[in-house]
């Protein structure tokens, strides 16, 4: 159980564990990629828009 909804910046790597260091400017509806800032592993993030409104959402949860 999550102790708040997940943010952009949550996003963890799957091989080293890092954060990716995402924000919702970097984050669009489809299919996200990028590489690890620690790794240099690629990523893929596939979102849709019940995705984006519930990342939305805990943003303004967090900055309240």
């Amino acid at each position: 159980m999550l102790r708040r909804p997940m943010a952009a910046r949550d996003f963890t790597c799957l091989y080293c564990g890092s954060k990716l260091e995402l924000t919702l400017e970097k984050l669009a509806i489809g299919e996200n990629r990028g590489v690890c800032p620690m790794c240099a592993e690629p990523f893929s993030l596939k979102l849709n828009r019940e995705d984006m409104e519930g990342l939305f959402e805990s943003e303004e949860l967090i900055f309240k």
